[in-house]
């Protein structure tokens, strides 16, 4: 089997470039933005990246919200954004341009990156394999932490108890933003990295847990099932928080857990670790949910995270806050 590997969209550089086309005097929203990569979901992603220092140099006073209402250039404030609207020739009344259409700008040719992402999840969930779990020795638990732009993977090996047999770290270019449902082209570089030293180190495990989503997204293909699918390997995904479907969790004990449901089908499970604590679990890859479940049941008798998990935790936050 040849090399797994993912292709990674420079989303910062189409934004920059996008920004850099709106000409002096034109406005645009977050949302049309969003449209031109490809997914309207992604505007609060945009809008945030706008107010970073990633974009200090851009026009960002030209990007407005859906109301006409001026936001803040980064390291400025709203008024100093519409007097920079104003000097360009665009009426602003109060905060808000007046009128938005005289001066919107929305036909922006791109290839709408997120949409080919949406597409190519689309043909990783037609791949995923429900089935049971095969017996389990041995565990590879996945998390990754993050120092600046770079990514931080643990790799963890494990007992089918969760005692901890080695770990690893490897580091990895950080470059695709967090946008939700998107996990996969931010995190699976540095957890194709890590799975792949851990095999030259000759370290064999029956089942990966993922730091996040397995069939439980939107699409039916988070973070675990694509990386389980992109090695054929059996993967399940525990979630730290609700990304999709409807769990009631409502008054729910340590050691219970309920079904998640999404278009109508079971696709995850809420279950109940801690007072303070629900993971979401769902299978990834060769496995199903109710070897899923109990597998995780079975990690985390007396602990908030599956062991391996933690411990997977601990070793990527050590190693990214390190000294360099």
């Amino acid at each position: 089997m040849g090399k797994a590997e993912i292709e990674v969209p420079d989303l910062p550089r189409t934004l920059r470039a996008l920004l850099l086309s709106i000409p002096a005097g034109r406005v645009t929203t977050y949302r049309a933005l969003a449209e031109a990569l490809g997914d309207p979901g992604a505007a609060p992603f945009i809008a945030q990246w706008l107010s970073s220092s990633e974009a200090e140099d851009l026009p960002v006073h030209r990007v407005v919200h859906a109301s006409g209402a001026v936001g803040r250039a980064w390291g400025g404030t709203q008024d100093e954004a519409a007097a920079k609207l104003a000097r360009e020739g665009v009426r602003v009344v109060g905060s808000r341009v007046d009128p938005l259409a005289r001066y919107f700008v929305w036909d922006f040719p791109t290839d709408r990156p997120l949409a080919r992402l949406q597409e190519e999840q689309a043909r990783i969930a037609d791949q995923v394999i429900l089935a049971p779990l095969p017996e389990v020795e041995t565990i590879g638990a996945l998390d990754v932490a993050y120092r600046d732009s770079e990514a931080v993977a643990a790799f963890v090996l494990a007992s089918a108890d969760g005692e901890l047999i080695e770990h690893l770290t490897v580091r990895a270019p950080a470059l695709f933003p967090y946008i939700p449902t998107y996990l996969s082209y931010r995190e699976l570089p540095a957890y194709l990295a890590a799975v792949a030293a851990a095999a030259e180190a000759g370290w064999e495990a029956d089942v990966l847990l993922v730091d996040g989503n397995g069939i439980l997204h939107p699409r039916r293909a988070g973070v675990a099932s694509h990386l389980g699918v992109l090695l054929d390997r059996p993967t399940v995904g525990v979630a730290k928080g609700h990304l999709c479907g409807h769990a009631n969790t409502e008054g729910m004990a340590i050691g219970e857990w309920r079904p998640v449901v999404l278009d109508e089908e079971t696709v995850g499970a809420a279950m109940r670790t801690d007072r303070n604590r629900t993971l979401f679990v769902s299978p990834g890859h060769r496995a199903d949910l109710d070897g899923a479940i109990g597998l995780i049941q079975a990690l985390t008798a007396g602990t908030a995270l599956p062991v391996p998990l933690q411990w997977a935790h601990e070793v990527s936050a050590e190693a990214a806050h390190a000294p360099s």
